[in-house]
């Protein structure tokens, strides 16, 4: 059994935000604060000694959390009893040499089957991981007979459709590699049930998280780039994107006094979106609107649901959990 170490951490209403230097070190003495004032509220720290942790998922068959470190290579576990521990390694890259900064897996997902699937950065794929004996099955590895940059983030929508995102971050020179890159663009894509894939989105410049509402007639797709700094919304019809995109989140905008991008995103089943950027985890209502903000003091690069009630965030080189229950704004039943 692990003995939890709790942190206090800032949650805030966005009239109560107040700007906060982007750092790995935890704040000295953060409150958790609301609009009728502050009050103090405890913030589990369940691992820590990774280097960059990200693509938490909760396994309700185990009540576990599973997360990657590609730069580690390693997809670690996590449960209340044993603590963390490495579950596979390597993750992705499995050749003697090194390939690059972030060889393994990234973002995680179970599926509606059960399954987890993962986002192999050093192999360039998306592949399902059998729980029990660890095999890795490819489920694509190239659109138009060319191979993948390196998938990121991925989710599935209810007909068992995959959207991925596939941004350069896993190449061996992730910002100017021409020598291992076969498609120019960083793309977003659709994997569907009979195996084919297709290239929905092709003008983004850094898509990187990537979600569905509740209904699954709109697509969110974060893009990490400081330029654009922007979480994007797609109509859907059938799992077909309708139209062009729209902003649906301005971080610029929203945040001027703090440069920050979303990188992992998740909706909740009332359509909020809880987007990973900055040092924490931004609550945004369906509509656009902040509606509170978890802030850990570290660079965060994702979060998860649970069913035991948490939401679980990885951030720089730990994993940490707040109740849902305790984040101002929260509508039960997120998922």
């Amino acid at each position: 059994m692990i003995t939890p170490i709790f942190f206090l951490f800032t949650l805030s209403f966005l009239g109560n935000a107040s700007p906060l230097a982007l750092t790995d070190n935890p704040q000295p003495h953060p409150t958790v604060s609301t609009d009728s004032g502050a009050l103090q509220e405890q913030v589990e720290l369940l691992a820590s000694g990774m280097q960059w942790t990200e693509g938490p998922v909760w396994v309700n068959e185990g009540q576990y959390v599973l997360f990657s470190d590609p730069a580690l290579n390693t997809i670690y576990k996590w449960d209340p009893n044993d603590g963390h521990r490495p579950f596979i390694h390597p993750s992705g890259y499995a050749g003697p040499e090194k390939y690059s900064d972030e060889p393994g897996t990234n973002g995680l997902l179970i599926n509606l089957q059960g399954e987890l699937i993962a986002c192999d950065h050093g192999n360039r794929r998306i592949v399902t991981i059998d729980l029990a004996t660890q095999e890795k099955t490819t489920l694509v590895d190239k659109w138009d007979g060319k191979r993948f940059n390196s998938p990121n983030d991925i989710c599935q929508h209810p007909n068992g459709d995959y959207y991925f995102t596939d941004p350069p971050y896993g190449l061996p020179d992730r910002e100017k590699d021409t020598l291992n890159r076969e498609i120019v663009e960083n793309g977003v894509y659709r994997l569907k049930t009979d195996g084919t894939v297709e290239q929905v989105i092709s003008d983004l410049t850094r898509p990187n998280g990537i979600a569905l509402s509740p209904d699954a007639r709109t697509l969110y797709v974060a893009i990490s780039d400081g330029k654009q700094p922007y979480i994007m919304s797609y109509t859907l019809d059938n799992g077909q994107i309708v139209g062009d995109g729209e902003i649906y989140f301005n971080f610029k905008s929203q945040f001027p006094g703090e440069p920050m991008t979303a990188d992992g995103i998740k909706v909740d089943a009332m359509g909020n979106v809880f987007a990973a950027a900055g040092d924490g985890v931004i609550l945004i209502s369906p509509q656009g609107n902040v509606i509170s903000r978890i802030r850990t003091g570290h660079r965060t690069a994702n979060c998860a649901f649970s069913d035991d009630g948490y939401l679980y965030m990885t951030a720089t080189a730990h994993l940490f959990r707040i109740p849902l229950s305790k984040i101002p704004g929260y509508t039960p039943g997120g998922g």
